[in-house]
């Protein structure tokens, strides 16, 4: 009789049995990790580019249709011309459109009792900027009822930047002043040789007094001049290609430009100068125009709670404690467009002098109000109190005589 001795399996022998039978092979301890995957940027985004182009608009309606009855415009202007940045795709020709490009642009709006449009914002089919919305802004109806649900739309073609003409760019960087786009700059010293290096220093430059402009129109007097510098520094062929408004502006314009001099140097010609005047302040829609709250993408998601009023003075000493101020805090475009209006928050007060809870009840005539005045009060810091506040209400007028402007 034959004795087995019968030893048992390690356990990991058979787990190696049992993967076999399966048919699965081992991982080795010592297996070099796998590479990452490679980043592959999606196909549509590869396959763009960016494309710089000029936006110009159709002439502008005369009448808005509202839910009840059609209003008239009383005052109202061609919107200016803007740069657009888009993309299209790659090896495109120059005119090629871009995804987000629409042939008409489109507000939605209401219209108080003294005329003025509020609760400004873009239609929901059409790609509107700000600088748009700002200019429509100081737009003025026929008063009467307030009327709700109005729309106004206007064509607009795109050119490429390259193929715009001087007139258009010279009326963009006028209009846009300190804030005109570099490459509506670029485009117009391109075109000449004066930006080139060494460029001309000037010895005397004069400046036309436009104090008798400002203030005074709804559409203030614009003008964009070129001109020549020769070997002796002389100004020479001044001429006003774009202007707009009052012509006595661009006159002067043009006799300051020829009263500059500058250091001797090489020839040069294409040089390029704007001047604009400011429009009067568009005036803020009345108190009463809050007829809605601002649309959710005007401030980031916040959950509120309807508060009480403070008791007491918390919330008084609270205001008084802000020390905001609107300066840096004024919607670029609207500043531009010299576009007045207001807002309304309330707010909490923490016990160690922090603003919490903010929300926005109204603001007037377009939503950017609410989001720079929320903004503006996120930086405030209030001294420290016992108990804070809670259910602050305080509001924010922006007005163009608060704002230091160029």
């Amino acid at each position: 009789m034959r004795l087995m001795l019968v030893m048992p399996l390690a356990p990991w022998l058979l787990a190696l049995g049992a993967a076999l039978a399966l048919g699965a092979a081992p991982a080795l301890a010592f297996d070099p990790p796998l590479p990452p995957p490679l980043s592959i940027p999606p196909i549509s985004e590869a396959r763009r580019e960016l494309v710089t182009r000029v936006v110009t608009y159709g002439p502008s309606p005369t009448v808005a249709r509202c839910a009840t009855r059609n209003v008239g415009a009383v005052h109202g202007a061609q919107f200016p011309p803007e740069v657009n940045v888009g993309l299209a795709p790659r090896g495109s020709p120059p005119g090629a459109p871009t995804r987000d490009d629409r042939p008409t642009a489109a507000l939605i709006f209401a219209i108080d009792a003294n005329g003025a449009p509020v609760d400004i914002r873009p239609a929901a089919d059409s790609m509107t900027s700000q600088d748009m919305v700002a200019a429509f802004a100081r737009w003025r109806f026929m008063a009467g009822p307030p009327v709700a649900d109005c729309r106004v739309e206007v064509s607009r073609s795109y050119t490429p930047l390259s193929q715009a003409s001087t007139a258009t760019l010279l009326e963009i960087v006028a209009k846009r002043r300190r804030d005109a786009p570099s490459a509506a700059r670029r485009e117009i010293s391109a075109r000449g040789d004066c930006g080139k290096a060494p460029q001309r220093l000037p010895a005397q430059i004069s400046y036309p007094d436009l104090r008798s402009f400002d203030d005074r129109d709804f559409v203030a007097p614009w003008a964009g001049l070129l001109y020549d510098i020769d070997a002796e520094g002389e100004v020479r062929n001044v001429r006003v290609v774009a202007q707009g408004g009052d012509p006595m502006l661009a006159d002067l314009a043009g006799a300051s430009a020829a009263g500059s001099r500058f250091h001797p140097g090489r020839p040069v010609n294409g040089c390029y100068v704007t001047y604009a005047a400011r429009p009067r302040p568009s005036g803020a829609p009345m108190r009463s125009s809050a007829r809605r709250a601002p649309s959710p993408d005007a401030l980031p998601a916040r959950p509120v709670k309807a508060a009480a009023p403070a008791k007491g003075e918390a919330c008084g000493v609270a205001r008084e404690a802000l020390n905001i101020s609107t300066q840096g805090a004024y919607p670029p475009a609207l500043a531009r467009e010299r576009v007045e209006g207001w807002a309304s928050l309330r707010f909490d007060v923490s016990p160690e002098g922090r603003i919490d809870a903010i929300q926005v009840l109204a603001a007037q005539p377009v939503d950017a109000f609410g989001a720079a005045a929320a903004a503006m009060l996120r930086r405030a810091r209030p001294a420290p109190s016992a108990e804070g506040a809670k259910g602050c209400v305080v509001p924010v007028s922006f007005a163009m005589k608060d704002l230091v402007e160029d």
